[in-house]
Order: C-alpha cells, then sequence, then structure tokens
C-alpha cells in the first residue's frame, strides 16, 4: 500500500512541474495585438494588393507611405521611367511586411502619426 501511495505521489508530482512549466511559459509570452492596428495595417495592404497592377492613384501611395512606417517599401524600386512601384518588388516587399507583423504584433503596436 505505501508503495502504490509514493508512486501516486511521484506521479501527481511530476504533472504538477510540467503543469507549472507550461503555466510559466505561457505566461512569459503574453501577446497583447493591437487589433485597431492590425486592421489599419492589412486595410492599407489590401489597398496595394488591389491597385498594384492597376491604377497606382493616390489611395495607392497613400497605403505604401502607411506601410513603410513599420516596414520596408521599396522606394528606390519606383524610380523608372513611369514612376509605378514593379510588381516584383511588391512581391518581395509583401512578404516582408507580412514577416514583420507576425514578429511584431504581440507587442502591443501603436499607430504614428
Amino acid at each position: 500500500m505505501k508503495n502504490i501511495l509514493n508512486i501516486i505521489f511521484v506521479m501527481f508530482f511530476f504533472s504538477c512541474s510540467i503543469t507549472k512549466k507550461e503555466i510559466l511559459s505561457k505566461g512569459s509570452s503574453k501577446c497583447i495585438e493591437n487589433k485597431k492596428f492590425k486592421y489599419e495595417f492589412y486595410k492599407n495592404i489590401n489597398i496595394v494588393d488591389s491597385l498594384i497592377t492597376k491604377n497606382q492613384n493616390e489611395s495607392f501611395h497613400k497605403s505604401l507611405k502607411f506601410i513603410s512606417i513599420y516596414s520596408h517599401v521599396s522606394y528606390e524600386s519606383a524610380l523608372n521611367y513611369s514612376r509605378t512601384y514593379p510588381y516584383g518588388a511588391y512581391e518581395k516587399d509583401r512578404k516582408g511586411w507580412m514577416d514583420w507583423y507576425e514578429k511584431n504584433k504581440c507587442s502591443n503596436i501603436q499607430l504614428k502619426n
């Protein structure tokens, strides 16, 4: 009987220590995502997505400017004869925007004026 109680105690101890580790790791990686920022960031990416092969108008350029405050935009690629943002640069930059957001989303990113 004493051996069974010892085994139960040891099993209980190990299960509690695993749970404690899980709790500590979850507590230290608490994600505070600013939903308003997420909405604005993705709204501007969607504007760029919808206009990249169409009319790169004022709203397109405003969206690029917004994104560039937080992540890299290859403006030097737009220094061509037609002053358009090339699709190849857009594809590369867009991946960088998404990566940047994933890496920084839990740091409660604030909108800059």
